[in-house]
């Protein structure tokens, strides 16, 4: 088996990247909420739109050239989109996913808006392993990544899950639940890591 390499992304890399993580979260509430039971290509071309305006830090977990996961973390307040950004986003979303699902989408991500701290924090998401490779210390490699550049620049995580299976993986790296919110019908959790001195 080869070794795991973990890479900077590139844009050559973005429909792999975005099936990855349309498989690892297709089952998640919120993206069942959004899009529907079962929907991997709307996940897919989710994904694809959202790493094209993702600033911050993008990495990829390799084996050979096969990608097996996924991270990205940016500092506020570049974690946040302008209104003029999300206004020219709206015909491109609407296109793509139709109307009903777009104000889900709209309502999903102006509810995680609204709840962004307003301390200094670096916002990390998505995360996703492709399920096929899950289990394997994948996402336990590139959250140590996440947390080693939060203590060398020492600001604080900030991430939401709606897995609550999923707390106590990133409790382990120093989260804490802050909030549990509501995002179209379903439970989040906000979680927040001081760095380490």
């Amino acid at each position: 088996m080869p070794e795991t390499s973990i890479e900077e992304f590139n844009p050559e890399m973005t429909d792999d990247v975005a099936g990855v993580l349309a498989r690892a979260f297709v089952t998640n509430p919120v993206n069942i909420a959004a899009f529907g039971v079962d929907q991997l290509s709307v996940n897919e071309t989710f994904f694809r739109g959202g790493l094209r305006v993702m600033r911050g830090r993008k990495l990829v977990a390799l084996e050979g050239s096969r990608i097996l996961g996924f991270i990205h973390w940016v500092t506020a307040p570049g974690c946040q989109l302008s209104e003029v950004e999300k206004l020219a986003m709206v015909p491109r979303l609407i296109q793509e996913f139709g109307v009903q699902r777009s104000l889900r989408i709209s309502s999903w991500l102006t509810t995680w808006s609204k709840h962004d701290p307003k301390d200094p924090h670096c916002h990390l998401g998505p995360l996703g392993i492709d399920p096929a490779v899950q289990r394997r210390g994948i996402g336990q490699r590139l959250m140590a990544l996440y947390c080693e550049d939060l203590d060398r620049t020492a600001v604080s995580g900030y991430f939401v899950t709606d897995r609550p299976e999923n707390v106590p993986f990133y409790e382990r790296f120093g989260f804490k639940v802050t909030q549990e919110i509501a995002v179209i019908g379903t439970p989040n959790f906000l979680m927040q890591r001081n760095p380490k001195r």
